[in-house]
């Protein structure tokens, strides 16, 4: 069974609190709540009515608030919060600038490419599934069955922002945070060129189905495939060198957003989250650069090889000529 579409989410949001006669606070808006949940089966959206009522039942509140059905998605998403940090001083600002630059990046991406969610909250507060920080982006406002080939250069740009951030903020010294991040990427690089056909090189095959011996007329397969490891081989060198890209355009982006990078980066690590206007004040800030346009469109190259050493000292002075400060004060 597919999951609900926005107007049958809707409608199952509205059945749970019927039948648990929940009282809402005036802020609440189930569309809202139903667009935010794209993907959630009737099980899941259950089980968010019954989050977001324990969560104001904890704070002993007399109704069921907006806040607490976003608490509810968050943790559905990314699991339960912790109250407090466990990470040592060194590592909160390491998590810190990962997540500034998936934040710095994606409103890069946001900015080229009209009708994309923007980010709406950063967090350095570990969560019960193992992730140190949680950047998120919400769904758009209408659900979505199709990913056009710009918004998945994008968004594999965004997923490698917080390797590119501590890349450039500790000269090369990147830790193990970007685990996810890269399986994810590697995951839909991937596909795009295996199976989705968005590679020119390899041109629009199925890698599976080629492997497979093909399908024949009742969609069973038919013994003609030869050994394609040759095949094989092609798409995995397309793959490094899609992701080889995406990595080099988030080091752009990072690269030409240094005051943000750093001001947001200690804004979180010292408030632990940041949402709202204090977000959106920094993020109003971003550049894209052309490089990045380039990118997103299908025509850019990869580089050559650039030596690392002058690589290392030229963001090392990015970073010390750069003033931070916080939007709208003077320094």
């Amino acid at each position: 069974v597919e999951p609900p579409d926005r107007h049958g989410r809707e409608a199952i949001l509205k059945v749970h609190i019927s039948r648990k006669q929940l009282p809402l606070a005036a802020d609440v808006d189930l569309n809202a709540i139903a667009t935010a949940t794209t993907g959630f089966t009737g099980a899941d959206l259950a089980n968010l009515v019954n989050e977001a009522a324990l969560l104001a039942g904890r704070a002993n509140k007399l109704v069921v608030a907006k806040e607490d059905f976003i608490h509810a998605v968050e943790r559905s998403i990314a699991g339960i919060e912790k109250k407090r940090s466990t990470l040592q001083r060194s590592e909160k600002a390491v998590v810190a600038r990962h997540e500034a630059g998936h934040a710095v990046v994606g409103t890069a991406v946001a900015n080229l490419l009209p009708g994309q969610p923007r980010v709406e909250k950063l967090s350095i507060l570990p969560r019960s599934g193992g992730a140190l920080g949680f950047t998120y982006i919400p769904p758009g406002s209408e659900d979505r069955y199709l990913l056009f080939v710009d918004e998945l250069r994008g968004r594999l740009v965004t997923l490698l922002g917080g390797r590119a951030a501590e890349e450039v903020v500790y000269s090369g010294r990147v830790s193990t945070g970007a685990l996810d991040d890269i399986k994810r990427a590697t995951d839909m690089a991937y596909k795009a060129i295996a199976e989705y056909g968005l590679n020119q090189s390899i041109g629009p095959i199925s890698l599976a189905t080629l492997s497979g011996g093909g399908l024949d007329e009742s969609g069973g397969t038919v013994p003609w495939a030869k050994d394609q490891g040759h095949m094989v081989d092609l798409v995995q060198k397309e793959v490094k060198t899609l992701l080889q890209s995406a990595l080099a355009m988030a080091l752009h982006v990072i690269r030409a957003n240094p005051t943000v990078l750093e001001g947001l980066g200690a804004h979180l690590e010292a408030n632990e989250k940041v949402d709202g206007e204090a977000l959106q004040e920094w993020l109003k800030l971003v550049v894209a650069p052309v490089e990045l346009a380039t990118f997103i469109k299908g025509s850019y190259m990869l580089p050559e090889k650039v030596d690392s050493t002058s690589l290392e000292k030229s963001n090392a002075r990015i970073l010390e000529k750069a003033e931070y400060c916080i939007p709208g004060e003077t320094v």
